[in-house]
């Protein structure tokens, strides 16, 4: 059964991991997008 357990908390771990990696992914790039349009609005006249 401790074998069962291990091979289950591995599963929950990757989920998690996998999770946490996409979640990271999305945030990363949700940034890098607010900086390339806030670049553009500077370009633009459209910030102080």
């Amino acid at each position: 059964m401790t074998g069962r357990s291990l091979s289950d908390s591995r599963k929950w771990l990757s989920r998690v991991g996998w999770l946490i990696l996409i979640w990271a992914a999305s945030v990363a790039a949700l940034g890098a997008f607010a900086l390339v349009l806030r670049a553009i609005m500077s370009v633009a006249g459209m910030t102080v």
